[in-house]
């Protein structure tokens, strides 16, 4: 009876644990989009006009020792998102732009609001 009781503990425990792994992966995407649509109003690449290589908005790829010496970064997983959303679209250049009105609202008005200074 007591080894039965471990073992549902242990099934909960894991239960819980890989519940609590996605949980925590879905945070930290959805705080790395808000991250990059708000480097996106910084830099003002807003529209085909203002468009800018990834690596004057800073979301150039890590190399492999960065990747294995600093923790995640979710923002390239997060830009690829927004590209596929059509969010974010690239030029013939490869410069990177957003456009605001495919925006939710809410989203656009944040960012708006933080630089619109």
């Amino acid at each position: 009876m007591g080894n039965n009781i471990r073992t549902f503990l242990f099934l909960i425990f894991m239960i819980v644990a890989f519940i609590g792994v996605f949980y925590i992966r879905a945070f930290l995407t959805r705080r790395a989009i808000f991250k990059v649509i708000d480097i996106f109003y910084k830099h003002h690449a807003l529209g085909m006009n203002g468009a800018k290589t990834p690596h004057e908005l800073g979301l150039e790829s890590q190399n492999f020792f960065q990747r294995i010496s600093r923790p995640r970064d979710y923002k390239q997983y997060a830009l690829q998102i927004l590209i596929k959303r059509e969010i974010i679209l690239l030029n013939e250049e490869g410069r990177l732009y957003m456009v605001e009105e495919r925006l939710e609202p809410a989203l656009r008005k944040k960012g708006s609001d933080l630089f619109s200074h």
